[in-house]
């Protein structure tokens, strides 16, 4: 159950940050009145008359320069801030020192480092330094420093949390909610729900994927500053149990940092359980699992911290430009993972692995609803593939080429046409396609989920390439393992088909469209971070080189 429908009616937080952070459409936020964190007191009383006229002064007059202290001179910033400040009254500073909504928003601003963010965006030390000179004295410039610049900090790092600040250079899908979110009024909503905690931690990403990597990125951020560990050196192929080695026993303790296994971290000595540990280190890994210390599993086992923490990092940000919040039941297609998911309840109720595509015909990161399930689906070839691979293909070998695949030419008004008819100046002009059948490049069922890509999942005749470990062979399309039983799955709920049912309108061959009569929605995503199904954290291949 997600938290929006464990939310009272009156969880306008929630509903807020995921219905495009609209305040003027909701009703009133729910007061939190329990604080983690104290303010903190200044040595004498604290005039905030005098601090609420300044920020009058600076913020409403004309001249820009006198803004923020000369720090932000933007005429944008300080049209956000007049909007923030327009009843003129400070928004972290009482008499008697900080707010301690104030001081919670600065533990969870250096808390955002655990979200793999460079904290130093939101001027934290300075705003440390701050917070400790006003405990000593309070002059109304460091009290108007302070003021504006925590009101400047949540800014950023709310629109950080909600919508990712770093730059999508490889065109990955990016939050929908971009030109439509309003940090003003988060704030507005985050101030009356009087706990910062709980207001940024609605604004991260819901998936439990998220969670999983912020917890981990905190462990090894630990560990980082407590420990360090020699590099493991080659250790022989030919191990027995029983032999022992300086290196088995620095192989342990590397094992246990990275998965908690095996438990005796002291021996020297081979035995299964270290060859148990190796087997689930090189599955976390997409490594070949042979429970043998390996030249490429050594090289794993010595990655640093640090590069576990960046790759950490990065994925969070990922799982930042996605929606935050998925509406069950969803299709969930881990592209470097090589796996799909159906999450429904919070539990993932169909799962099975796929083929996605090749990296020179990458299968993009998108969101779409399954539409229709096609039995006996025929194939047209795409353009892309007509241009790349068909023409070269019948300029080598004419009509054959067509021939072995199985496929046929026809002109605009539906003709048959011979191959030596088409060329790489006219192919436009032309279709190729292939009738129905399990040896169709499609096969036997296709699930129609429309998108600006012309990307859908569908079944192969290639049977082989589930059973290996690296699956990106495809043209951009995800090839399903279990097409049958997923369709069958999928219709579930009505009689009239049934996996003998499906599986004998396909001897057919003859093409039968079923609509799915629900909203199922599809994301495909590139993380090459992974949570595994005991949930364990995967680090996995960068198959298209996007990180």
């Amino acid at each position: 159950m997600s938290l929006l429908t464990k939310l009272s009616p009156k969880g306008v937080l929630w509903i807020v940050l995921y219905n495009i952070f609209v305040l003027s459409a909701c009703t009133e936020a729910p007061k939190r009145t329990s604080h983690h964190t104290e303010g903190i007191i200044a040595s004498h009383a604290i005039d905030t008359s005098a601090l609420n006229h300044l920020l009058e002064q600076r913020i409403f007059s004309e001249s820009v320069s006198q803004f923020f202290v000369g720090k932000t001179d933007t005429v944008d910033k300080l049209e956000i801030f007049k909007k923030v400040y327009a009843a003129k009254k400070c928004l972290w500073i009482e008499k008697q020192g900080i707010k301690p909504i104030g001081s919670d928003l600065l533990k969870v601003l250096a808390d955002l480092q655990y979200d793999g963010i460079n904290i130093e965006r939101y001027q934290l030390s300075e705003l440390e330094s701050l917070s400790k000179q006003i405990e000593k004295e309070a002059t109304d410039e460091i009290l108007f420093s302070f003021e504006t610049l925590l009101t400047d900090a949540f800014l950023k790092a709310s629109r950080d949390m909600v919508l990712g600040y770093t730059v999508n250079a490889n065109k990955e899908i990016k939050n929908k909610n971009d030109s439509m979110f309003n940090e003003v009024d988060v704030l507005k909503l985050a101030l009356e729900n009087e706990n910062m905690s709980e207001s940024f931690r609605l604004m991260q990403p819901q998936h439990p994927w998220y969670r999983k990597f912020r917890k981990e990125y905190i462990r090894l951020s630990q560990m980082k500053m407590s420990e360090s560990f020699p590099t493991i050196h080659p250790i022989k192929d030919s191990l027995a149990i029983g032999d022992s080695s300086v290196q088995i026993a620095l192989l342990r303790k590397r094992l246990f940092r990275d998965i908690q296994l095996p438990e005796d971290t002291s021996s020297a000595i081979w035995k299964e359980d270290v060859k148990e540990g190796l087997e689930r280190f090189q599955y976390l890994h997409q490594l070949k699992v042979t429970g043998k210390p390996d030249t490429a599993t050594i090289h794993k086992l010595n990655a640093s911290i640090e590069t576990k923490l960046k790759s950490l990092a990065l994925n969070m940000e990922r799982m930042r430009w996605l929606q935050h919040d998925f509406r069950q039941p969803y299709i969930w297609v881990a592209i470097p993972k090589m796996e799909m998911e159906y999450v429904e309840k919070d539990s993932i109720a169909f799962q099975m692995r796929v083929v996605i595509g090749r990296p020179s015909r990458a299968t993009p990161a998108l969101d779409a609803s399954i539409l229709n399930v096609v039995l006996s689906p025929p194939w047209n070839v795409p353009p892309t593939i007509m241009k790349e691979e068909v023409i070269p293909g019948i300029a080598r070998r004419g009509g054959a080429y067509l021939a072995r695949r199985g496929l046929k030419a026809y002109d605009r008004r539906g003709r048959v046409v011979h191959a030596s008819a088409i060329n790489a100046r006219n192919y436009r002009n032309f279709s190729i396609g292939q009738a129905p059948g399990y040896r169709s490049s499609l096969g036997e069922v296709k699930f129609n989920m429309p998108n600006p890509w012309a990307i859908y999942m569908h079944d192969t005749p290639h049977r082989e390439d589930f059973v290996k470990s690296y699956r990106a062979y495809s043209s951009g399309c995800v090839r399903v393992h279990k097409p049958k039983e997923f369709a069958t799955f999928l219709l579930r709920d009505s009689i009239n088909y049934s996996y003998q049912k499906i599986d004998s309108i396909c001897k057919l061959r003859k093409t039968i469209f079923v609509p799915i009569n629900r909203q199922i929605d599809v994301h495909f995503v590139y993380l090459t971070n992974a949570v595994d199904s005991a949930g364990n954290i995967m680090y996995l291949k960068d198959v298209y080189k996007w990180d």
